[in-house]
Parts: structure tokens; sequence; C-alpha cells
């Protein structure tokens, strides 16, 4: 049953303005309605990642780590196994791509700021690490 917020005034002691959607503080002490744009946001709203999200989506329209417990769920997401942000930005159209749920797309995404990057193929999982893109990509594209 949903409950009422209990805390919808600012965090700072003596303030009762109410807080922002963001955090626990009102605007005037830090708290945030909206979360900044990444300098990196803009490649996503390219024509070509437009393509490659909607040939992956259209190839694979269920979620693949999902199929590897065999679980169906529609995929949301297009991931890039290796992330892009860590090779460079040519790994960004250059890439091995895989279709993902929400949950498996976040719990990838905690993975990979250990340097582990997971492909969910029909065989199962397959991990690998930053130094393995070349030849990934490479065994991929023969």
């Amino acid at each position: 049953m949903p409950t009422y917020p209990h805390n919808t005034k600012c965090a700072e002691l003596g303030c009762n303005d109410p807080r922002s959607r963001i955090n626990s503080f009102c605007v005037k002490h830090g708290g945030r309605d909206h979360m900044p744009a990444r300098e990196t946001d803009s490649v996503y709203q390219t024509p070509a990642w437009r393509s490659i999200r909607q040939r992956q989506l259209s190839i694979q329209p269920l979620c693949q780590a999902c199929l590897c417990r065999g679980v169906i769920e529609q995929a949301n997401h297009v991931d890039h196994v290796f992330a892009w942000k860590h090779i460079g930005s040519h790994a960004f159209l250059h890439n091995v791509f895989q279709s993902l749920c929400h949950a498996d797309h976040s719990h990838k995404t905690g993975l990979e700021k250990q340097g582990v990057y997971t492909h969910y193929t029909p065989n199962g999982e397959r991990t690998y690490t930053k130094d393995d893109y070349a030849y990934v990509l490479r065994e991929n594209n023969t």
C-alpha cells in the first residue's frame, strides 16, 4: 500500500522549504530538481546510434541476460558489451551490442565499474576485461 513520504521538507536544520526531487535538500541548500546532462549524452542522440539501437532491438527484442536464465523479458536497452567510455570514443560505434532489460543493464553497468564486461550469449555468460576488446571485436566480425 502506498504511503505518504515523510521527508517532504529540506534536510537543512531549521529550513522548512520543500525538498527537491533529486535529493533531501531544497534548491537553496544544494538540492536539484534535474540531473545535469553529461557531455557524452549527446552521442546517444545521433542518427548512427538510433540506427544501431533500432537494428539491435529488431534483431533481438528480448533481454539476452534473462534468456540465459530461462526467463522471457522484453529488452529496452541496447548495451555496449565493452564500455566505450573505458575503451575510447571509437568504441561507441565499433563494439559488440546486446539487448538487455533495465534491471540487467543496471547490474552489468555496476560490474563494468569493477572492470568486468559481461556478454550474454546463447551459450551462457562470458566475462571479459578491457584487454579483450580487440580480440572479441575481431572474433565477432568474422
